[in-house]
Protein backbone atom coordinates (compact mmCIF):
# COMPACT_ATOMS: atom_id res chain seq x y z
CA UNK A 1 0.00 0.00 0.00
CA UNK A 2 1.46 3.46 -1.32
CA UNK A 3 2.13 5.91 2.13
CA UNK A 4 1.14 9.37 1.59
CA UNK A 5 4.57 10.56 0.28
CA UNK A 6 4.35 8.22 -2.71
CA UNK A 7 0.52 9.49 -3.33
CA UNK A 8 2.51 12.93 -3.61
CA UNK A 9 0.63 16.06 -4.39
CA UNK A 10 -1.49 16.84 -7.84
CA UNK A 11 1.36 17.79 -10.52
CA UNK A 12 0.59 21.27 -11.23
CA UNK A 13 0.05 20.75 -15.12
CA UNK A 14 -2.50 18.01 -14.31
CA UNK A 15 -5.24 20.30 -12.39
CA UNK A 16 -8.57 20.36 -13.07
CA UNK A 17 -8.30 24.17 -14.58
CA UNK A 18 -11.74 24.87 -14.42
CA UNK A 19 -12.17 24.49 -10.97
CA UNK A 20 -8.81 26.42 -10.13
CA UNK A 21 -10.50 29.42 -12.54
CA UNK A 22 -13.56 29.08 -10.03
CA UNK A 23 -11.65 29.17 -7.28
CA UNK A 24 -10.11 32.08 -7.98
CA UNK A 25 -13.30 33.95 -9.33
CA UNK A 26 -14.91 32.73 -5.55
CA UNK A 27 -12.04 34.01 -3.87
CA UNK A 28 -12.99 38.21 -4.67
CA UNK A 29 -16.44 37.27 -3.38
CA UNK A 30 -14.96 36.03 0.18
CA UNK A 31 -12.79 39.03 0.48
CA UNK A 32 -15.13 41.64 -0.66
CA UNK A 33 -17.65 39.65 2.45
CA UNK A 34 -14.87 39.74 4.96
CA UNK A 35 -14.36 43.24 4.38
CA UNK A 36 -17.58 44.34 5.03
CA UNK A 37 -18.04 43.38 8.45
CA UNK A 38 -15.74 45.81 9.51
CA UNK A 39 -18.40 49.00 8.95
CA UNK A 40 -19.74 49.14 5.55
CA UNK A 41 -23.04 46.83 6.88
CA UNK A 42 -24.03 49.66 9.12
CA UNK A 43 -27.24 51.49 8.37
CA UNK A 44 -25.59 54.75 8.84
CA UNK A 45 -24.74 54.57 5.20
CA UNK A 46 -27.67 56.15 3.71
CA UNK A 47 -26.11 57.76 0.58
CA UNK A 48 -27.27 57.10 -2.94
CA UNK A 49 -24.26 55.66 -3.94
CA UNK A 50 -23.36 53.48 -0.74
CA UNK A 51 -27.04 51.70 -0.58
CA UNK A 52 -26.39 51.42 -4.66
CA UNK A 53 -23.14 49.35 -3.38
CA UNK A 54 -24.71 47.34 -0.27
CA UNK A 55 -27.21 46.38 -2.09
CA UNK A 56 -25.52 44.79 -4.97
CA UNK A 57 -23.00 43.06 -2.68
CA UNK A 58 -26.05 41.49 -0.74
CA UNK A 59 -27.70 40.33 -4.39
CA UNK A 60 -24.59 39.42 -5.67
CA UNK A 61 -22.23 38.41 -3.37
CA UNK A 62 -23.31 37.98 -0.05
CA UNK A 63 -23.56 33.92 0.60
CA UNK A 64 -23.36 33.31 -3.11
CA UNK A 65 -19.69 32.68 -2.60
CA UNK A 66 -19.07 31.26 0.28
CA UNK A 67 -21.35 29.48 -1.00
CA UNK A 68 -19.73 28.96 -4.37
CA UNK A 69 -16.28 28.14 -2.11
CA UNK A 70 -17.96 25.25 -0.20
CA UNK A 71 -19.02 23.56 -3.34
CA UNK A 72 -15.52 23.58 -4.72
CA UNK A 73 -13.94 22.10 -1.47
CA UNK A 74 -16.47 19.52 -1.94
CA UNK A 75 -15.43 18.85 -5.58
CA UNK A 76 -11.64 18.49 -4.49
CA UNK A 77 -12.53 16.37 -1.77
CA UNK A 78 -14.00 14.24 -4.61
CA UNK A 79 -10.66 14.65 -6.43
CA UNK A 80 -8.51 13.41 -4.10
CA UNK A 81 -10.23 10.64 -2.91
CA UNK A 82 -10.38 9.47 -6.74
CA UNK A 83 -6.79 9.82 -6.76
CA UNK A 84 -5.96 7.72 -3.63
CA UNK A 85 -8.37 5.02 -4.52
CA UNK A 86 -6.86 4.85 -7.99
CA UNK A 87 -3.54 4.27 -6.41
CA UNK A 88 -4.91 1.53 -3.97
CA UNK A 89 -4.69 3.50 -1.11
CA UNK A 90 -7.00 2.31 1.46
CA UNK A 91 -6.10 4.66 4.14
CA UNK A 92 -7.13 8.13 4.18
CA UNK A 93 -4.68 9.10 6.97
CA UNK A 94 -2.84 11.17 5.16
CA UNK A 95 -6.39 13.42 4.37
CA UNK A 96 -7.05 13.18 7.83
CA UNK A 97 -3.16 14.99 8.72
CA UNK A 98 -4.37 17.32 5.47
CA UNK A 99 -7.88 18.55 7.60
CA UNK A 100 -5.65 19.06 11.13
CA UNK A 101 -2.81 21.28 9.28
CA UNK A 102 -5.52 23.53 7.83
CA UNK A 103 -7.09 23.48 11.42
CA UNK A 104 -4.04 24.86 12.45
CA UNK A 105 -3.54 27.29 9.54
CA UNK A 106 -7.23 28.42 10.65
CA UNK A 107 -6.43 29.23 14.71
CA UNK A 108 -3.81 31.44 13.72
CA UNK A 109 -5.23 33.29 11.29
CA UNK A 110 -8.91 33.58 13.95
CA UNK A 111 -6.17 35.28 16.13
CA UNK A 112 -6.03 38.09 13.47
CA UNK A 113 -9.53 37.75 12.09
CA UNK A 114 -12.50 36.19 14.18
CA UNK A 115 -14.43 35.06 10.26
CA UNK A 116 -11.85 32.70 10.05
CA UNK A 117 -13.21 29.89 7.66
CA UNK A 118 -10.54 27.09 7.79
CA UNK A 119 -11.65 25.71 10.94
CA UNK A 120 -14.86 25.60 10.05
CA UNK A 121 -13.39 24.04 6.71
CA UNK A 122 -11.12 20.95 8.94
CA UNK A 123 -13.88 19.84 10.94
CA UNK A 124 -16.60 19.39 8.33
CA UNK A 125 -13.72 18.20 6.00
CA UNK A 126 -13.34 15.45 8.75
CA UNK A 127 -17.09 14.63 8.89
CA UNK A 128 -17.34 14.61 4.94
CA UNK A 129 -15.02 11.21 4.85
CA UNK A 130 -17.83 9.45 6.32
CA UNK A 131 -20.13 10.22 3.15
CA UNK A 132 -16.94 8.82 0.42
CA UNK A 133 -19.36 5.65 0.22
CA UNK A 134 -22.87 7.07 0.31
CA UNK A 135 -24.60 6.71 -3.18
CA UNK A 136 -25.16 9.92 -5.65
CA UNK A 137 -28.68 10.46 -4.97
CA UNK A 138 -28.58 9.84 -1.13
CA UNK A 139 -25.98 12.59 -1.38
CA UNK A 140 -28.39 15.56 -3.18
CA UNK A 141 -31.00 14.58 -1.07
CA UNK A 142 -29.16 15.33 2.79
CA UNK A 143 -27.69 18.03 0.55
CA UNK A 144 -31.17 19.35 0.08
CA UNK A 145 -32.48 18.45 3.42
CA UNK A 146 -29.04 20.81 4.85
CA UNK A 147 -30.19 23.43 2.52
CA UNK A 148 -33.58 23.38 4.45
CA UNK A 149 -32.30 23.40 7.99
CA UNK A 150 -32.23 27.70 7.40
CA UNK A 151 -35.64 28.22 6.99
CA UNK A 152 -37.31 26.00 9.51
CA UNK A 153 -34.19 26.06 11.98
CA UNK A 154 -35.00 30.45 11.40
CA UNK A 155 -38.87 29.77 12.12
CA UNK A 156 -38.65 27.94 15.22
CA UNK A 157 -35.68 30.05 16.54
CA UNK A 158 -36.37 32.16 19.61
CA UNK A 159 -34.38 35.13 19.51
CA UNK A 160 -31.92 35.11 22.58
CA UNK A 161 -29.78 37.53 24.55
CA UNK A 162 -26.63 36.85 22.24
CA UNK A 163 -29.69 37.86 19.24
CA UNK A 164 -30.72 41.05 21.42
CA UNK A 165 -26.48 42.05 22.05
CA UNK A 166 -26.23 42.05 18.22
CA UNK A 167 -29.71 44.11 17.51
CA UNK A 168 -27.96 46.32 20.10
CA UNK A 169 -24.50 46.93 19.05
CA UNK A 170 -26.22 46.87 15.19
CA UNK A 171 -27.64 50.15 16.09
CA UNK A 172 -24.94 51.82 18.12
CA UNK A 173 -23.42 54.59 15.67
CA UNK A 174 -20.25 53.41 14.50
CA UNK A 175 -18.14 56.53 16.19
CA UNK A 176 -19.57 54.63 19.81
CA UNK A 177 -17.86 51.49 18.03
CA UNK A 178 -14.74 53.24 17.55
CA UNK A 179 -14.07 54.22 21.35
CA UNK A 180 -11.99 51.43 22.81
CA UNK A 181 -12.51 48.64 20.39
CA UNK A 182 -9.74 45.94 20.62
CA UNK A 183 -9.05 46.30 17.24
CA UNK A 184 -8.11 49.92 17.17
CA UNK A 185 -5.24 48.91 19.95
CA UNK A 186 -2.16 46.55 19.58
CA UNK A 187 -1.88 43.39 18.07
CA UNK A 188 -1.91 41.85 21.62
CA UNK A 189 -5.28 43.26 22.02
CA UNK A 190 -6.49 41.70 18.51
CA UNK A 191 -5.29 38.37 19.61
CA UNK A 192 -6.75 38.43 22.91
CA UNK A 193 -10.45 39.55 21.97
CA UNK A 194 -10.45 36.85 18.59
CA UNK A 195 -8.95 33.84 21.42
CA UNK A 196 -12.39 33.46 22.15
CA UNK A 197 -13.62 31.69 18.46
CA UNK A 198 -10.99 29.02 18.79
CA UNK A 199 -12.40 26.04 18.75
CA UNK A 200 -15.45 27.18 16.49
CA UNK A 201 -18.75 26.35 17.59
CA UNK A 202 -19.54 24.67 14.25
CA UNK A 203 -23.01 23.19 15.83
CA UNK A 204 -24.03 27.02 17.02
CA UNK A 205 -26.35 29.73 15.06
CA UNK A 206 -28.04 26.39 12.83
CA UNK A 207 -30.78 29.00 11.86
CA UNK A 208 -28.35 31.00 10.22
CA UNK A 209 -27.95 30.60 6.67
CA UNK A 210 -24.23 30.48 6.72
CA UNK A 211 -24.03 27.84 8.92
CA UNK A 212 -22.29 24.95 9.42
CA UNK A 213 -24.78 22.65 8.15
CA UNK A 214 -25.59 25.22 5.24
CA UNK A 215 -21.72 25.35 4.24
CA UNK A 216 -21.82 21.16 4.46
CA UNK A 217 -24.69 20.50 2.33
CA UNK A 218 -22.75 22.49 -0.05
CA UNK A 219 -19.55 20.12 0.70
CA UNK A 220 -21.86 17.59 -0.32
CA UNK A 221 -23.38 19.13 -3.76
CA UNK A 222 -19.59 19.25 -4.16
CA UNK A 223 -18.63 15.79 -3.70
CA UNK A 224 -21.19 14.40 -5.73
CA UNK A 225 -19.98 16.97 -8.76
CA UNK A 226 -16.51 15.80 -8.49
CA UNK A 227 -17.82 12.21 -8.47
CA UNK A 228 -20.05 12.31 -12.02
CA UNK A 229 -16.74 13.25 -13.96
CA UNK A 230 -18.84 16.25 -15.53
CA UNK A 231 -15.32 18.48 -15.01
CA UNK A 232 -13.05 15.89 -16.19
CA UNK A 233 -15.02 15.75 -19.71
CA UNK A 234 -16.12 19.00 -19.84
CA UNK A 235 -16.45 19.16 -24.05
CA UNK A 236 -18.98 16.29 -23.25
CA UNK A 237 -20.52 18.00 -20.68
CA UNK A 238 -21.25 21.40 -22.03
CA UNK A 239 -24.76 21.50 -22.61
CA UNK A 240 -25.48 20.22 -18.97
CA UNK A 241 -23.25 23.31 -17.75
CA UNK A 242 -25.31 25.67 -20.09
CA UNK A 243 -28.18 24.89 -18.43
CA UNK A 244 -27.12 25.05 -14.87
CA UNK A 245 -25.76 28.50 -16.06
CA UNK A 246 -28.91 29.67 -17.35
CA UNK A 247 -30.96 28.58 -14.66
CA UNK A 248 -28.74 28.81 -11.63
CA UNK A 249 -28.64 33.00 -12.98
CA UNK A 250 -32.95 33.02 -13.79
CA UNK A 251 -33.75 31.34 -10.55
CA UNK A 252 -30.99 33.46 -8.75
CA UNK A 253 -32.35 36.85 -9.93
CA UNK A 254 -35.72 36.04 -9.72
CA UNK A 255 -35.11 35.06 -5.95
CA UNK A 256 -33.13 38.30 -5.25
CA UNK A 257 -35.96 40.44 -7.33
CA UNK A 258 -38.82 38.66 -5.02
CA UNK A 259 -36.71 38.93 -1.67
CA UNK A 260 -36.34 43.06 -1.98
CA UNK A 261 -40.23 43.04 -2.90
CA UNK A 262 -40.82 41.31 0.22
CA UNK A 263 -38.33 43.56 2.20
CA UNK A 264 -39.29 46.75 1.07
CA UNK A 265 -43.19 45.30 1.43
CA UNK A 266 -43.42 43.55 4.29
CA UNK A 267 -39.98 44.28 6.35
CA UNK A 268 -38.52 41.33 5.77
CA UNK A 269 -34.82 41.16 6.29
CA UNK A 270 -32.62 37.81 5.69
CA UNK A 271 -30.03 38.21 8.56
CA UNK A 272 -32.07 40.46 11.27
CA UNK A 273 -35.11 39.56 12.76
CA UNK A 274 -37.15 42.65 10.45
CA UNK A 275 -40.77 43.49 10.91
CA UNK A 276 -42.05 40.20 8.74
CA UNK A 277 -44.48 38.29 9.81
CA UNK A 278 -43.92 34.49 10.59
CA UNK A 279 -44.48 33.60 7.03
CA UNK A 280 -43.07 36.14 5.21
CA UNK A 281 -40.05 35.14 6.86
CA UNK A 282 -40.23 31.42 5.97
CA UNK A 283 -41.04 32.59 2.12
CA UNK A 284 -38.47 34.54 2.24
CA UNK A 285 -35.35 32.34 3.47
CA UNK A 286 -36.34 29.70 1.57
CA UNK A 287 -36.12 31.81 -1.28
CA UNK A 288 -32.47 33.19 -0.19
CA UNK A 289 -31.75 29.81 -0.18
CA UNK A 290 -32.85 28.31 -3.30
CA UNK A 291 -31.53 31.68 -4.46
CA UNK A 292 -27.97 31.77 -3.28
CA UNK A 293 -27.12 28.49 -4.21
CA UNK A 294 -28.74 28.58 -7.43
CA UNK A 295 -26.78 31.97 -7.86
CA UNK A 296 -23.43 29.71 -6.46
CA UNK A 297 -23.96 27.07 -9.28
CA UNK A 298 -24.73 29.73 -11.95
CA UNK A 299 -21.25 31.51 -11.08
CA UNK A 300 -19.41 28.65 -11.24
CA UNK A 301 -20.74 27.18 -14.41
CA UNK A 302 -20.16 30.11 -16.11
CA UNK A 303 -16.50 30.50 -15.79
CA UNK A 304 -16.37 26.81 -16.68
CA UNK A 305 -17.56 28.00 -19.94
CA UNK A 306 -15.49 31.30 -20.17
CA UNK A 307 -12.82 28.84 -19.71
CA UNK A 308 -14.00 27.67 -23.02
CA UNK A 309 -13.22 30.38 -25.03
CA UNK A 310 -10.03 31.13 -26.69
CA UNK A 311 -10.61 35.08 -26.29
CA UNK A 312 -11.29 35.02 -22.43
CA UNK A 313 -8.03 32.33 -22.08
CA UNK A 314 -5.70 35.61 -20.49
CA UNK A 315 -8.51 36.55 -17.57
CA UNK A 316 -8.90 32.62 -16.47
CA UNK A 317 -5.20 31.96 -16.47
CA UNK A 318 -4.98 34.88 -14.08
CA UNK A 319 -8.08 33.44 -11.79
CA UNK A 320 -6.51 29.74 -12.49
CA UNK A 321 -3.14 31.41 -10.84
CA UNK A 322 -5.29 32.42 -7.59
CA UNK A 323 -7.20 29.52 -7.61
CA UNK A 324 -3.85 27.42 -7.27
CA UNK A 325 -2.82 29.60 -4.18
CA UNK A 326 -6.21 29.94 -2.42
CA UNK A 327 -4.76 29.56 0.92
CA UNK A 328 -1.96 32.09 0.61
CA UNK A 329 -4.22 34.29 -1.38
CA UNK A 330 -7.07 34.23 1.65
CA UNK A 331 -4.34 34.50 3.96
CA UNK A 332 -2.85 37.26 2.50
CA UNK A 333 -6.29 39.02 2.39
CA UNK A 334 -6.40 39.29 5.60
CA UNK A 335 -2.92 40.63 6.31
CA UNK A 336 -4.21 43.38 3.38
CA UNK A 337 -7.46 44.26 5.25
CA UNK A 338 -6.66 43.98 8.82
CA UNK A 339 -3.90 46.62 8.06
CA UNK A 340 -6.25 49.08 6.57
CA UNK A 341 -8.84 48.68 9.35
CA UNK A 342 -6.75 47.65 12.45
CA UNK A 343 -4.94 50.19 15.07
CA UNK A 344 -1.51 49.08 14.30
CA UNK A 345 -2.11 49.58 10.35
CA UNK A 346 -4.31 52.50 9.23
CA UNK A 347 -7.43 52.45 11.69
CA UNK A 348 -10.10 52.69 9.24
CA UNK A 349 -12.69 50.48 10.99
CA UNK A 350 -15.98 51.53 11.12
CA UNK A 351 -14.78 54.65 8.75
CA UNK A 352 -15.50 53.26 5.29
CA UNK A 353 -18.97 53.28 3.72
CA UNK A 354 -19.92 50.24 0.83
CA UNK A 355 -18.61 51.90 -1.79
CA UNK A 356 -15.20 52.51 -0.24
CA UNK A 357 -15.31 49.50 1.08
CA UNK A 358 -15.58 47.63 -2.49
CA UNK A 359 -13.26 49.98 -4.08
CA UNK A 360 -10.43 48.31 -1.49
CA UNK A 361 -11.72 44.99 -2.47
CA UNK A 362 -11.29 45.44 -5.96
CA UNK A 363 -7.52 46.68 -5.55
CA UNK A 364 -6.87 44.34 -3.14
CA UNK A 365 -7.85 41.74 -5.69
CA UNK A 366 -5.78 43.49 -8.00
CA UNK A 367 -2.45 43.45 -6.55
CA UNK A 368 -3.64 39.38 -5.48
CA UNK A 369 -3.49 38.98 -9.21
CA UNK A 370 -0.58 40.14 -10.00
CA UNK A 371 1.46 38.85 -6.93
CA UNK A 372 0.12 35.01 -7.69
CA UNK A 373 0.99 34.93 -11.58
CA UNK A 374 4.63 36.74 -10.58
CA UNK A 375 4.65 33.82 -8.11
CA UNK A 376 3.58 31.13 -9.76
CA UNK A 377 6.09 32.48 -13.02
CA UNK A 378 9.23 31.42 -10.70
CA UNK A 379 7.67 28.58 -8.27
CA UNK A 380 5.48 25.43 -8.04
CA UNK A 381 3.03 26.09 -5.27
CA UNK A 382 2.19 29.39 -3.10
CA UNK A 383 4.12 29.65 -0.07
CA UNK A 384 1.09 28.23 2.32
CA UNK A 385 -0.19 25.79 -0.15
CA UNK A 386 3.84 24.77 -0.12
CA UNK A 387 4.54 24.35 3.64
CA UNK A 388 0.47 22.82 4.13
CA UNK A 389 1.66 20.13 1.39
CA UNK A 390 4.92 19.63 3.16
CA UNK A 391 3.31 19.26 6.09
CA UNK A 392 0.83 16.64 5.24
CA UNK A 393 3.09 14.32 3.06
CA UNK A 394 5.91 14.97 6.02
CA UNK A 395 8.64 16.08 3.29
CA UNK A 396 9.68 19.25 1.91
CA UNK A 397 8.57 19.06 -2.11
CA UNK A 398 10.19 21.11 -4.75
CA UNK A 399 9.14 24.60 -4.44
CA UNK A 400 10.91 26.78 -7.18
CA UNK A 401 10.65 25.60 -10.73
Amino acid sequence: MPNAAQIGPTDSQARFRSVDAVRGFALFGVLLVNMYNFGAYAPEWTGTVDRAFSTLMHSVFETKFLRLFSLLFGIGFALQLAKVMSQSAVSLWFYVRRMLFLFVFGMAHALFFDGDILMEYAVLGLILITFQNVHGRALLVLAAILLVAFPVGNLMHTPDEDDLDRQLEDAMPLAELREGHPYLGSPVDVIQENASVIPPRIWSDLHDPESSLALLSMFLFGLYIGRVIILQDITLHLPLIRKVFGWGLGIGVASALTEWWLKHSFGYAVFSEGTASNGIRFLGDTLFVCGSTALALGYGSGIVLLAQKPEWQAVVRSLQNLGRMALTVYLLSTVMFTTLFYGYGFGQLFLLGPAATTFYAALFFVILLIFCNWWLGRFRFGPAEWLWRSLTYWKPHPLRL
